[in-house]
């Protein structure tokens, strides 16, 4: 019973601590009413409960009898029981009755089991109602410990109760009556029928049954056939073959290979083979129950296959000429050299062994005429491990730079594979960077950027600091400084946005990208020098000015899959050497897991 919290809910309910204007238990009945509880486990087993409440004692204590029968979920003695915090919404469905649910979770050894309940509650109508339509109880800080020597079972939970997340508006499954108001239960049946068969009305909900023969599917509400034949939930008797049909079964005969049943189920006709499937290869003899296949003259059967007969093998010609097999006969011609025959006008051509079929090239080799003759090839992605043996296929993968990322061989060939944020370019071979936030038209939202990184991309906040304004022509943020504005005028000017992708590997001392600082009139001023704001000395990054620019570079390799974020300013003087200008630059360097 430990997870069994409820048995105490008329307690926890009506000592409820009351958050704003909502009221509990006590404060709405006086201590007198009637509940009614059923539980739902997800194991199957449901348990139901009776509570009558009948106010204080003379010492102030709650009179309570309870009613258990069902089943519960049957635990370990020494299993740790661990009871989750829950919520709980209590509706006002009429005068003196409410509604409440709730589905809940207990851990038994650190495993998770859900199990619902909900509440009927009758009271006494002239209380009146709860201040809003829906009330939730917030249960936490649950524990159970049961100490066998006393038998006893001790329960200690924190109870707070307030107004509904939405406590005046009924939740889905009822309707508003106005007159109270109140949250009537919303009859679903009558509302279009959601069932395919009979539909069963409950509070705040319905089910869906079928009918004999029936079952409901996993949608709860349509029917679908038993398949009383594969349940083996039928009566036929032994000769007899079960036949499912819509919502029952019937037993029909069973027939021998080469008969099938009448329409009538109840006798086998002789199946026509030759009629229905012709499986011979030339001609199809049916008998009673079965066939037989024949073949024409010149050819023998074999495996239902007629195969040509080569009288040739049998030496039906002259010892000075050649026999020529044919399909289901042969020729005698003059002898010609070994790879030749007589032609049209009497001379001698070569025979195409490879075009005839009368070649001996086997497993997966290739036939090649040559005058004469012929000969067996292996072919392209395959080598030859000698006469008669079967050609190997050539691992492409094991060849060096077959692939810039990774080799997947095949049959004959190999594939080049790419990872994701990748693909194969036109050369098959190696693997470029998708640019998802131009091919996917990624909108990241307000003061955001896609950031395009090799593989993958990402969101970025790009806010613009207050008294700031976005350029819509380069994204920047701009400040308008008024004149004699000193304040203002040593204040960032522009604050710009750099993104930079890169791939695995880069070496030391490598410029990475240029930095110009601009004036209010677009053009880049004069007299500019870079520094990095960020003090980290972890960066593997650095600045140096150079022609007006801020050349940012590597220090040290860039051997790991990381993004950074580094902070530069630009400081532009005047000719009598005061500050003019400033610049912020925010780089964003993202580096790949791959050299590419």
């Amino acid at each position: 019973m430990r997870k069994l919290v409820s048995l105490l809910n008329p307690i926890y309910w009506t000592t409820a601590q009351e958050l704003g204007e909502a009221i509990n238990g006590y404060t709405l009945t006086n201590g007198f009413f009637r509940r009614e509880t059923q539980v739902e486990f997800a194991t199957g087993e449901i348990l139901r409960m009776t509570h009558v409440v009948r106010g204080l004692d003379a010492d102030g204590a709650l009179l309570l009898d309870i009613v258990v029968n069902g089943h519960v979920l049957q635990l370990p003695s020494n299993a740790d029981i661990s009871i989750k915090d829950y919520a709980e919404d209590y509706i006002q469905t009429g005068p003196g009755q409410l509604y409440a649910l709730s589905t809940r979770m207990f851990s038994v050894d650190s495993v998770s089991v859900p199990y619902s309940w909900n509440h009927t509650i009758l009271y006494d109508p002239s209380r009146g109602k709860m201040p809003y339509l829906v009330q939730t109880l917030h249960a936490s800080a649950i524990s159970a410990q049961y100490r066998p020597l006393q038998e006893m079972l001790e329960f200690t939970i924190h109870a707070t109760i307030a107004k509904g997340e939405r406590s005046n508006q009924c939740p889905s499954g009822f309707l508003l009556d106005p007159a109270g108001p109140y949250c009537a239960d919303e009859n679903e049946c009558e509302e279009g029928n959601p069932c395919s068969h009979t539909c069963h009305n409950s509070v705040g909900t319905y089910y869906c049954s079928c009918p004999r023969g029936l079952t409901i599917s996993a949608d709860g509400r349509t029917c679908q056939d038993i398949d009383e034949c594969s349940l083996d939930g039928h009566l036929c008797h032994d000769g007899q073959d079960c036949e499912n049909t819509i919502g029952s079964y019937r037993c029909v005969m069973r027939c021998g290979r080469g008969f099938r049943r009448t329409a009538d189920g109840l006798s086998c006709s002789d199946i026509n083979e030759c009629q229905d499937s012709n499986p011979c290869h030339q001609h199809c003899l049916n008998t009673i129950g079965s066939f037989r296949c024949a073949c024409e003259l010149g050819y023998q059967l074999r495996n239902r296959r007629c195969i040509d007969i080569n009288e040739c093998r049998q030496r039906v010609c002259r010892s000075d000429q050649q026999c020529k097999n044919t399909r289901g006969g042969y020729t005698c011609i003059d002898l010609c050299p070994t790879g030749m025959t007589k032609g049209a006008n009497g001379t001698c051509v070569d025979i195409n062994e490879c075009r005839d079929g009368m070649h001996q090239c086997r497993y997966n080799q290739i036939c090649e005429n040559t005058r004469g003759s012929y000969h067996c090839t292996c072919p392209r992605g395959y080598r030859s491990q000698g006469v008669g043996r079967p050609c190997l296929d050539i691992n492409e993968c094991e060849q060096r730079d077959t692939c810039q990322h990774e080799c997947m061989n095949t049959p004959g060939s190999h594939k080049c594979l790419c990872p994701n944020g990748y693909r194969l370019m036109t050369n098959g071979k190696t693997c470029q960077d998708i640019d998802e936030c131009l091919e996917q038209s990624i909108q990241c939202g307000m003061n955001r950027m896609c950031f395009n990184m090799r593989g993958s991309f990402q969101c970025i906040d790009t806010p613009c600091p207050p008294n700031y304004q976005r350029d819509p022509a380069t994204g920047f943020c701009l400040k308008n400084c008024p004149p004699n504005d000193l304040e203002c005028a040593l204040s960032p000017y522009a604050l710009e946005y750099k993104l930079l992708s890169l791939p695995f590997g880069i070496a030391a001392n490598q410029d990475l990208i240029r930095l110009v600082a601009y004036t209010q009139d677009g053009v880049v001023h004069p007299r500019t020098s870079f520094l990095a704001a960020d003090e980290d000395a972890t960066l593997p990054f650095a600045l140096r000015d150079e022609n007006l620019k801020g050349v940012l570079f590597t220090t040290r390799p860039l051997r790991e899959p990381r993004a950074y974020r580094m902070k530069v300013r630009a400081l532009s003087y005047g000719l009598d050497g005061s500050i003019e200008y400033q610049t912020t630059f925010i780089v964003y360097i993202a580096v790949s897991a791959y050299p590419y």
